[in-house]
């Protein structure tokens, strides 16, 4: 009979036994993706430039008035419906099933104009002719688990689960005939301002097909619609990529991106913003 000392020392053996194999099946694993894919990849990292067209309508209600009007920041405030702006995303991989996504983006958007109709912000009334500055500043974060169902070097295909974050800044600044409070005046200055951050949850899919050793397509669509602390919001995303990888951790990659958000904060007052933005990106993407 075997002594009961000597089990931990036969189970260090087996293990040394087949960690060796196991190594080696990791490694050969890795080594066909990377025949096939052009690379492989535990930590993926983008960085480049999102040449974003916009279109966004704002809407800010008032305790006193109700409801507020309905604004177009580009055809009503002149703000620039084109803009280029930073963005880095990417994914941390553990296993070949799970992934973590993870995405950065922001703009600080603005305009000074004269307007000519009224427009009723919060509690206050800017009429034809008053001058108005307005400016939306947005910070965009995005959190995403992944499962592949499927993960080969030729095709992958999988869900998410995740939250996309908005904290949006708004503010407006005018000079003219501006009434509020019961009363009118001319050459008065007021301003407005009002910070919404929203949180989105979303679920989507991710696809990634490789073309040739080195070029790979994806594309991922999400979406979905949530009440959250009297914030009700909805989006819907998709992104279409094509990356070039002409070194095994260096490569190059163009997207085009588009989202739509529609939120409304249910509160005394509530505030309705509405934005779409689309274009196209180009990156270097790193990869380890």
């Amino acid at each position: 009979m075997r002594s009961p000392r000597a089990l931990p020392f036969v189970a260090v053996a087996v293990v040394a036994l087949f960690l060796p194999s196991a190594r080696q099946a990791q490694a050969q694993g890795s080594s066909n993706f990377v025949a096939v894919k052009g690379m492989d990849e535990r930590l993926r990292l983008d960085v480049g430039g999102f040449f974003q067209k916009f279109t966004t309508t704002i809407r800010v209600d008032s305790a006193t008035y109700g409801r507020g009007t309905e604004i177009s920041l580009e055809d009503d405030l002149g703000i620039d419906s084109n803009q280029s702006n930073f963005r880095a995303d990417g994914y941390w991989r553990f296993g070949r099933h799970g992934r973590l996504e993870f995405s950065y983006t922001g703009w600080n958007r603005g305009a000074e104009r004269t307007i000519d109709g009224d427009f009723t912000i919060g509690d206050t009334t800017y009429h034809a002719g008053a001058s108005l500055d307005s400016r939306l500043r947005v910070s965009a974060f995005e959190l995403y688990y992944g499962y592949s169902f499927w993960n080969t070097p030729e095709f992958e295909l999988g869900l998410q689960l995740g939250l996309s974050a908005l904290i949006n800044e708004v503010s407006f600044e005018g000079t003219g005939t501006i009434s509020g409070g019961g009363s009118s005046s001319a050459g008065s200055f007021t301003s407005e301002n009002r910070s919404l951050t929203v949180p989105i949850p979303a679920i989507g899919a991710h696809f990634r097909y490789t073309l040739l050793p080195g070029f790979l397509f994806s594309a991922r669509v999400r979406g979905v619609g949530a009440t959250i602390d009297n914030v009700e919001a909805s989006s819907f995303q998709w992104r279409a990529a094509l990356d070039y990888y002409p070194w095994k951790n260096v490569g190059f990659g163009a997207a085009y991106d588009y989202m739509d958000i529609s939120v409304e904060k249910q509160s005394d007052p509530s505030v309705g913003l509405d934005y779409e933005y689309s274009g196209p990106m180009a990156y270097l993407s790193l990869v380890f």
